[in-house]
């Protein structure tokens, strides 16, 4: 008989939290919400007579969807496993979705 090797449970995936498990999908949903944020946002500015101040802060959402999301994506993605920054990666994952979800949201109500 053949004696097998058991496995270890020190690899990789079982060292990850799950709280970055989750930031992954997060990040990653944040992601796929940039261009349907763009295209929301950018139908907006049809409403501005009607509902100024909505429409200023979907202004500023947008802008944000599209430059600071994918900034704070690519913070995540680099500082999650520096034990430094790991806080700020963390953070960093969790805000990303916020300008595009905010947007559409918004953007819906107008």
């Amino acid at each position: 008989m053949h004696e097998t090797t058991p496995f270890l449970t020190t690899d990789r995936a079982a060292a990850i939290p799950v709280a970055d498990v989750v930031l992954r999908w997060v990040t990653a949903l944040a992601v796929a919400l940039i261009p349907l944020a763009f295209l929301f946002g950018a139908f907006a500015g049809m409403a501005a007579e009607a509902h100024p101040q909505t429409v200023a802060v979907v202004t500023v959402c947008w802008f944000g969807s599209w430059t600071a999301t994918p900034l704070f994506v690519v913070a995540f993605w680099l500082y999650r496993d520096h034990p430094a920054l790991a806080k700020a990666g963390r953070w960093a994952g969790w805000v990303a979705p916020v300008p595009p979800t905010v947007t559409i949201l918004l953007a819906l109500g107008l």
